[in-house]
């Protein structure tokens, strides 16, 4: 049997040209190899509003670290990356050779990479580690190993990430590995955990994409409980339709919203969500990352006839 390390393909300069470092300017127009800039309320900054705040800190403090700001890889639903603002901004100044090839791993990962991102990672763990950057490498690996269906795994490493950040709970990347834990923990049917770590969300910020990630927790445990009594009232679920659509992105929040507005008898829109999850679903690894919902989605979309081009006549 192969170990991981014969299974993942070697990084090297002649096999593969890294995506180039491209910042989105909002949480729509987020797409494949993009990163999102968030401030510590989980708003999306263009990157225009983080060097201003670059600058700002610089000059306050005389240095950017200070900069709370943490850059999210542009996955879908679940899965993202991140590394916490302190770190982006000093490494990104300092340009040193750990930070450039944790980055090149964190877009890789955002053009759906996933094989070369973790090899590039533990390329990175097998040399020194500046403390600061170990956090992130723990939740991106955590990100990388759910992509592959390696559960228990991603659920260790982002507990320890978690913990590397406990002190500075208050922090973006703190409530960034929350949500995704929470959800992971729904995913692996663990639903009573997951919905004891749902109520400490309700204290994280609510910038855009944070609101996003806490709509996208309670479809997830809505879905694996299999009960939409814990979903709010319809109204409320279109207006996370109407957000998700208006998105790049974001492919498993559409097929869960789907599954949930079809429970409450809307047909129509189960097939609009399934159409355009689609295309949002190329880099996020769905059978993998969440089997029920990709066998779910799968019948759903052939049974509506979402998988067919739209008929015009039929409009």
């Amino acid at each position: 049997m192969a170990t991981k390390s014969e299974t993942l393909p070697a990084l090297t300069s002649g096999e593969s040209i890294t995506p180039a470092w491209r910042v989105s300017t909002s949480l729509a127009a987020a797409r494949p190899g993009e990163v999102l800039l968030l401030d510590e309320h989980g708003q999306v900054m263009g990157g225009t509003a983080m060097r201003r705040q670059q600058v700002a800190a610089w000059a306050a403090v005389g240095g950017v670290a200070g900069v709370g700001v943490i850059a999210v890889s542009a996955l879908a639903g679940p899965l993202v990356g991140l590394i916490s603002g302190a770190v982006f901004a000093a490494m990104m100044w300092r340009q040193t050779r750990a930070w450039r090839r944790a980055r090149e791993a964190l877009v890789l990962a955002s053009a759906g990479r996933r094989d070369e991102a973790l090899a590039a990672v533990e390329r990175l763990e097998q040399g020194r580690v500046a403390e600061p950057l170990r956090p992130f490498l723990l939740y991106l690996k955590g990100k990388l190993e759910w992509q592959r269906g390696s559960f228990d795994a991603a659920l260790a490493l982002y507990d320890r990430a978690i913990g590397s950040v406990g002190p500075r709970r208050r922090r973006a990347m703190y409530w960034v590995c929350a949500f995704d834990r929470a959800q992971l923990l729904a995913v692996m049917g663990r639903v009573d955990a997951a919905r004891t770590a749902r109520t400490e969300l309700e204290n994280a910020p609510r910038g855009d994409y944070f609101a996003l990630e806490l709509a996208l927790t309670d479809l997830v445990i809505a879905f694996a409980a299999g009960d939409l009594g814990l979903l709010p009232p319809d109204e409320e679920l279109f207006d996370w339709a109407k957000v998700a659509l208006g998105c790049s992105r974001f492919g498993t929040n559409l097929v869960l919203l789907a599954w949930a507005l079809a429970g409450r008898n809307e047909p129509d829109m189960e097939r609009l969500l399934l159409r355009e999850a689609a295309p949002r679903l190329t880099t996020e690894f769905l059978r993998e990352s969440f089997p029920k919902l990709s066998t779910w989605y799968e019948e759903r979309r052939v049974a509506v006839g979402a998988d067919r081009e739209e008929d015009p006549d039929e409009l």
